[in-house]
């Protein structure tokens, strides 16, 4: 007798689907537990690895071209979404990270480069969510959203402040989306990924330091499974939540840690 979690049936939106990262392994996975995956990215470049990957597994999956950086594309993509592929089951918002040449202090932080990681990393979040849960209700459907968060919400994030703030915000929005929203069968929660050895944080200079036998990496694999849980019947009892998924990172140090700046000031 085995307990196994079961998508079948279920359809799910999956904003941000690279392959090398959480989306398209999240995708994956999704396509495993038998659901069917609307991909969403801001270009089919970025979209067409995914759909391949799902398609060698045996499933079904559409793709969705929008621009998450524009508020007005935004509110395009949910009636799109009905119009073109019918009811839908969940959400999942993955797309966001922090951006080249964003570390820095915040003293040093412009006000572009703030917007610009607001917008990536929590005002589209709002934007999604709002019109699927209103699309549900209107069609007295329940569903499941899954809002990626990060550790660096969780205490504090130097020098990657408007990241950190972003993230926060995702999970202060989420806890009230499950309270809002929970008699009309829509839960709610985010998942706070550690350090994910994504395609793209391991091309990064940094990578090139990391000490043999570094265990704290996630792989996006484990945040895949995760999110596949919530959004699972398995999950009925989970809403409002954050969850940790980090290795247990977030046990030794707050992420982006550095040198004082001052001492370097001083030195001179």
């Amino acid at each position: 007798m085995t307990l196994a979690i079961d998508l079948t049936g279920k359809v799910i939106l999956v904003c941000g689907v690279a392959r090398g990262g959480i989306g398209g392994s999240t995708a994956r996975q999704i396509a495993k537990a038998g659901g069917t995956v609307i991909a969403l990215d801001k270009d089919m470049a970025a979209i067409t690895p995914t759909i391949a990957d799902v398609e060698a597994l045996g499933g079904t999956i559409h793709a969705v071209v929008a621009d998450l950086y524009d508020a007005a594309a935004c509110e395009t993509v949910i009636p799109g979404i009905l119009e073109k592929f019918g009811d839908f089951d969940g959400v999942v918002n993955v797309a966001g990270g922090t951006r080249e040449g964003e570390w820095m202090p915040l003293d040093e932080t412009t006000t572009d480069s703030f917007r610009a990681s607001m917008a990536l990393n929590f005002d589209y979040v709002f934007f999604i969510c709002r019109d699927a849960a209103k699309a549900w209700i209107a069609r007295d459907r329940g569903g499941a959203l899954v809002n990626v968060s990060s550790m660096s919400s969780i205490a504090s994030a130097p020098w990657h402040g408007p990241y950190g703030a972003g993230k926060s915000a995702i999970n202060a929005l989420t806890r009230t989306m499950a309270n809002e929203w929970h008699e009309f069968g829509i839960r709610a929660n985010a998942v706070l990924p550690g350090a994910v050895a994504t395609e793209r944080v391991m091309s990064r200079a940094v990578a090139a330091n990391i000490a043999d036998g570094e265990t704290n990496f996630t792989q996006p694999d484990e945040l895949g499974n995760m999110i596949v849980f919530l959004l699972s019947d398995l999950a009925n009892g989970v809403s409002g939540q954050s969850i940790t998924v980090d290795r247990s990172l977030t046990t030794k140090f707050a992420g982006g840690a550095r040198a004082s700046r001052r001492q370097a000031t001083d030195a001179v």
